[in-house]
């Protein structure tokens, strides 16, 4: 497997993972809009895996990107 299909592998996992984090927020937010006393923890594990998730994303574009040789 060649590199190129190795980065849409890993960019098609990717997008799975920021759908599920999508999932995780809105469920925070009904949570929340529910006044549930979980919601404060939910949202707190969604803030730091949307963190992460933007940090995969710098590195996967950081990887994606064709490199030019002089």
């Amino acid at each position: 497997m060649g590199q190129q299909n190795l980065l849409m592998d890993l960019e098609e996992v990717f997008v799975r993972l920021s759908d599920g984090l999508n999932a995780v927020k809105l469920i925070a937010l009904g949570l929340e809009s529910i006044q549930d006393p979980n919601a404060g923890g939910l949202y707190a594990v969604w803030r730091y895996l949307d963190e992460a998730r933007d940090e995969a994303e710098r590195l996967l574009t950081a990887v994606s990107v064709p490199r030019i040789s002089a």
